[in-house]
């Protein structure tokens, strides 16, 4: 018996976006493309290091697909709704999470002092 329709995946799509900030829209796939993928290229331009971060469904899981000729590049792949998340899994988790913590903590160390 033929398999039940599968929903599309879900994934975030940009294209060349500065930061992981600026690609966050929802797209919904194709039936063939099973993977939600993510390529994240850096160069330095004139001694300014640039970061192109592009989120895309695919239907394989391959770099030549991201289409990057920079210096370097990563790309990560996933396959369930709204995985690609993150930049990648080579990009370092912003400081805001760092300074949220310390903040948590302080209110916590202030609270029991007073």
């Amino acid at each position: 018996s033929p398999l039940p329709a599968a929903h599309s995946l879900r994934c975030y799509t940009c294209t060349a976006a500065s930061s992981n900030s600026n690609c966050q829209t929802a797209t919904n796939c194709t039936s063939g493309e099973t993977y939600c993928m993510t390529s994240v290229g850096s160069a330095s331009v004139a001694g300014i290091s640039v970061t192109s971060i592009t989120k895309t469904c695919a239907l394989a899981c391959t770099a030549s697909s991201a289409g990057y000729s920079v210096a370097s590049a990563s790309v990560s792949c996933c396959t369930t709704d709204l995985c690609n998340t993150s930049g990648s899994s080579s990009i370092k988790p912003g400081s805001a999470a760092i300074i949220l913590a310390l903040g948590a903590i302080l209110t916590i160390l202030k609270s029991s002092v007073l």
